[in-house]
Parts: C-alpha cells; structure tokens; sequence
C-alpha cells in the first residue's frame, strides 16, 4: 500500500485482490452493506477457529486476541483509505495497487 509503514508482496496484494473480485461480483445481486457483513463475519470466523487451533490461545487472552484483531484491521483499513481516497475523491489520476 502506498505510504504504508511496511511491504506488502504482490503475492499478498494479489490474494487480497481475489477476495476483493469476488466481493465485487457478489455485489451485482446484493447490497454493499450485506457483502461487507459477509465479508467481516468471514474473516472473524477463519481467524477465530485459527486463533482457537493454534498454540497462541494457550497464551493469549480471548481479549488480548478480540484487541489484537481489532487493532490490526482499523490499521489495515485506514491504510486503504489513505491510498483509495484521493483516487476516489479526484485528488489523483494513480490507480490504487
């Protein structure tokens, strides 16, 4: 992501770019906000079965873990903001990764 704090590999953006197509094209028979909820309950439900199958839970608190996801996605996702947005808004003519 432009101005992120880190790389990411394009093997990492292209995975993510497969979730997102696929959102997209369930976007054609159903709401942003439905696909959005999917999407979210998706990824909470994969990582809470990982979360609870690895070795982590052992030494993290359900807390400690609900904190830790929470944190990392609003990174994750104001990240993108500042990336999209000016491709969003008009403030540029860069397409986003």
């Amino acid at each position: 992501m432009a101005g992120a704090n880190y790389e990411l590999p394009d093997e990492f953006l292209e995975a993510a770019d497969r979730f997102v197509t696929l959102a997209n094209e369930m976007s054609e028979q159903h709401s942003p906000d439905w696909v959005r909820a999917v999407l979210m309950y998706a990824a909470a439900r994969y990582n809470a079965f990982n979360w609870l199958t690895s070795d982590e839970q052992r030494e993290q608190s359900l807390d400690a873990a609900a904190a830790y996801f929470r944190g990392e996605y609003e990174k994750m996702f104001r990240e993108n903001m500042k990336e999209i947005e000016p491709v969003y808004r008009g403030g540029t003519t860069r397409k986003p990764q």
